[in-house]
């Protein structure tokens, strides 16, 4: 066979098997030369992960745990909502107003819950809030869990005045004097400037913040995990709207003095079952000078 001869047959054996042989397949990559690489991004998980306060969620979304006595900030709400009138009346020859309004106004997941949960309806769920059992739907709703008693609601603030009988205070020329007659206070007040920053006492779901119940003011109201309610009223403005979640130690509002107050003070009740309970046993964190 000729030199010319055996190079074709030679080169004819190489293309058939070149023709037959598998395609070669791509390796994985090794993890570790992906530590580095720069991945496209991914709008379903950036909108998981974003959780800000255009997403209407829950506040403790928004918030960073930093232990069990402290304080958490709230972002500020997105909108307003606002009445034209301060909603004033007299009461016992004093100008008393409810207003001005300042609440957030509802959006985004939080909204739709308490839509569904019919807190968007202010008056009828203050009223239940305040004066029976909550709603079974609104229980389960609330989440979180109660921590060791609850936490001093405003943390420079001073106990102005108790929960009991205590004589009516009764403005006279100009100042604020205790008349003869005694009344039953269902809270404490808790005196600070206007303002200050009022936290929640536990974890809870907000139930109400707007200013339909006579006399509070800008007021909230938390349902919390052992079924009782508290209440902040007399607020400056409030940063909560109903069907938010909030965290132990959240600020839910600003001290003022909407409403029936005499000077920038919060009015805070506990209430089980509609029932005002005496809560200055149960605060952790307060000044010294609680009895």
């Amino acid at each position: 066979m000729s030199l010319l001869h055996r190079s074709r047959v030679a080169l004819a054996v190489a293309l058939v098997a070149l023709a037959t042989s598998p395609a070669p397949t791509r390796a994985d990559p090794d993890p570790a030369d992906l530590e580095d690489a720069e991945l496209p991004p991914d709008p379903a998980l950036e909108a998981e992960a974003g959780c800000d306060a255009g997403a209407g969620g829950d506040v403790d979304e928004l918030v960073e745990d930093e232990g069990e006595d402290r304080t958490l900030p709230t972002p500020p709400p997105t909108a307003w909502r606002t009445s034209r009138t301060r909603q004033c009346r007299r009461h016992r020859g004093r100008l008393v107003c409810d207003g001005p309004l300042r609440v957030p106004a509802p959006y985004g997941a939080a909204a739709e819950r308490a839509r569904r949960l019919g807190l968007d309806d202010e008056v009828r769920a203050g009223r239940i809030a305040m004066t029976r059992e909550p709603e079974e739907a609104w229980v389960e709703a609330v989440g979180g869990r109660m921590g060791a008693g609850m936490l001093w609601p405003v943390p420079e603030g001073r106990l102005w005045r108790g929960f009991g009988l205590h004589r009516v205070l009764t403005p006279v020329r100009g100042r604020v004097r205790r008349g003869r007659r005694r009344r039953l206070h269902r809270g404490v007040d808790i005196g600070a400037s206007a303002g200050s920053a009022i936290r929640a006492v536990d974890d809870g779901l907000v139930l109400f913040s707007f200013n339909s119940m006579r006399g509070y003011g800008n007021a909230v109201v938390l349902l919390h995990a052992d079924r009782t309610v508290t209440l902040y009223a007399h607020c400056q403005a409030t940063l909560v709207f109903a069907g938010q979640r909030v965290r132990r130690g959240q600020v839910i509002a600003e001290v003022g003095h909407t409403g029936l107050a005499h000077g920038d003070h919060l009015h805070f009740e506990w209430r089980r079952a509609g029932r005002p309970l005496n809560p200055i046993r149960r605060f952790v964190g307060g000044p010294d000078d609680l009895e």
